[in-house]
Order: C-alpha cells, then structure tokens, then sequence
C-alpha cells in the first residue's frame, strides 16, 4: 500500500471514529455490572431485595461522567433498611413531592410516593456530590441514585 493510500486510510478510520454516537451531555444506557461499579465506587450498599432496574450516564469529553440509577423491590420494603445498610452515609430523611427531586430520575420512572425518603453528600472516594431518594407505595419500593460527575 503505497504512502498516500496509508493517510487516506488513516483519516478516514479517524473519521469514522469520531463520527460515532458518543454525543457529550447525552444520556446512554447503562447495564447491571456498569451500575454495580458506579455503587461500588460511591461505597453505596443496595439492600437485599431491590433489583436493578435502569440507570444513566451522562458523558462528557472529560472528567467523571454523571450517572443516575433506579432499583426496584418488588415488595414494600422499609427505608430503615437502606440506612442500616449504609452507614456511612447521612440516614435518610422523609421529603415531600414539592422537594427537588433530579431530572434525571424523570427518565428512570420517578413519580411522587406516598412514603418518600432522601439523603446526600460526597462519594467517599470521588468527592463527587451523591443523592439517594427511597420511594414506597402500592406497586413496591425504589431507589433513585445520583451522582454528580466532575
């Protein structure tokens, strides 16, 4: 393969390459293990029962992406367990509908609970801002997971 042919063939892998659908800022799937990893590092603790559900990652050219994550039980579990299961992080408080919830959560299903309860502050190892909301009501309990990014 002659010179010219080998940069031809050169810019158009790079072309290619950057023309896939990473697009910064937009949400892209996320799969159990990769949202295992993400509450792994975050030092979270998902209780027994609850079960992956769906999450995000926001992507961005660098830093730490931003993900959002929920977890379902089937049944209605008691926000008390999920504070027992953490103790690390602050035990969760009761929140109204009217609270600040994360838009993010608006795309994994998040909907006003009768039994609703919060907590935040940083993941022990990035230092990046996490926010746990619990939800209980008649079709089982969830858990809605943020983490910030930087």
């Amino acid at each position: 393969m002659n010179r010219s042919w080998r940069g031809t063939l050169a810019l158009l892998i790079l072309l290619t390459a950057s023309c896939s659908s990473f697009e910064p800022g937009k949400p892209m799937s996320m799969d159990e293990d990769n949202a295992s990893n993400k509450v792994d590092e975050i030092a979270f603790t998902i209780p027994d029962g609850f079960e992956f559900a769906e999450g995000v990652v926001f992507a961005e050219f660098v830093g730490h992406p931003a993900w959002s994550a929920r977890f379902d039980a089937s049944t209605e579990l008691e926000g008390p367990a999920v504070t027992a299961a953490n103790p690390s992080y602050p035990p969760l408080s009761p929140v109204s509908c009217g609270a600040p919830t994360r838009t993010s959560w608006t795309s994994l299903g998040f909907t006003c609970e009768a039994e609703m309860m919060s907590t935040s502050r940083p993941a022990p190892r990035s230092g990046d801002p996490v926010s746990v909301t619990f939800t209980r009501g008649a079709g089982g309990s969830s858990l809605f997971i943020y983490c910030e990014g930087h």
